[in-house]
């Protein structure tokens, strides 16, 4: 089961950051499966950044063209990121079987490696110090709890094929485990991930083949702008629909405080960009290796009622 760390270990690096014990003329690459322009990972950009400047450390991040899709691009920018010799890197592992062996690759070669994002259960597998992100099937049984409490008999998963990425694979599967519904599965192909209206075309056709579904669930980022767009296309059929989604974007917020969208799972990825600098300083300045190998950053539930407060104090 994956832990929270505990309370005393947080407080331990904010007054690590007070005390301004930064390694100077230190560089951290951050090496993930997504743009740097991708909704989600502007805040946890916005993180790494802001540690970098309040530690001194020098921040690179390295995403991939296009979103998900593309392993092979990441692990070669993996390889890059190796071969300048960073004092640690930090990387997200969506993809197991294709990144792990660069991963372990930079780690058995004396640079600290954070995981960050998705790979939490591969934190021993690549010898990393430790993981900083979510559960994703956490969030998954998060989710079909809302709609459990709505009352929703029947729900349809925007989501990949069955095999497609582990993570979203255990989404679906903590999502299904939960509801005490039925689901179905819209299946959007990883190729068509960043194609708004082939989004939208697939869950409207769902919609239309059944109209005894009540709840809509989007899967992450890429697919909440398309959910939202299917929404309206239903007409007023979209009033009896439940609708919520993982990942918090700006086009959540906007459905959320029009009150389309009834709540979104925030990962509060800001963290999971600016501590794992602070555990890479730590361990480069001081050897402190985090006590446990889990850092959960979320998921929380926000609502309409309470997304004023979550914008008003984000990054």
């Amino acid at each position: 089961m994956i832990r929270k760390l505990s309370f005393a270990v947080i407080v331990a690096t904010v007054v690590f950051v007070n005390y301004g014990l930064a390694f100077a003329n230190s560089t951290i690459i951050m090496v993930t499966h997504s743009p740097p322009s991708d909704t989600y990972w502007v805040s946890v950009i916005k993180g790494l950044e802001e540690a970098g400047r309040e530690l001194d450390v020098t921040v690179q991040y390295r995403g991939v063209e296009n979103n998900l899709n593309d392993p092979n691009q990441q692990r070669r920018n993996l390889e890059a990121a190796i071969a300048a010799k960073p004092d640690g890197i930090v990387v997200s592992d969506p993809t197991p079987a294709s990144l792990n062996a660069t991963i372990k690759k930079a780690s058995d070669a004396g640079i600290p490696v954070v995981l960050v994002n998705q790979g939490g259960d591969q934190v021993d597998s690549v010898g990393a110090l430790a993981f900083v992100g979510d559960d994703p099937g956490t969030q998954g049984a998060m989710g079909a709890a809302q709609f459990n409490a709505f009352g929703s008999k029947r729900a349809l998963i925007i989501t990949a094929p069955p095999g497609a990425l582990p993570f979203l694979d255990a989404r679906t599967n903590g999502f299904i485990k939960t509801f005490k519904g039925k689901a179905t599965l819209a299946e959007i192909p990883l190729s068509d991930f960043n194609n708004s209206n082939r989004i939208k075309s697939i869950t409207e056709s769902q919609l239309q083949k059944d109209g005894s579904i009540d709840a809509v669930f989007s899967i992450g980022g890429c697919c909440i702008t398309a959910m939202m767009q299917a929404r309206s296309d239903v007409g007023e059929r979209a009033r009896a629909i439940h609708w919520g989604t993982i990942d918090m974007t700006a086009s959540a917020i906007r459905s959320l405080k029009a009150r389309e969208l009834d709540f979104a799972l925030d990962a509060q990825q800001y963290a999971q960009g600016y501590y794992p600098v602070v555990m890479l300083a730590l361990y480069v300045r001081r050897a402190i290796k985090p006590a446990e190998e889990r850092l959960i950053t979320g998921p929380v539930v926000i609502t309409p009622d309470n997304v004023n407060r979550v914008e008003s104090t984000g990054p």
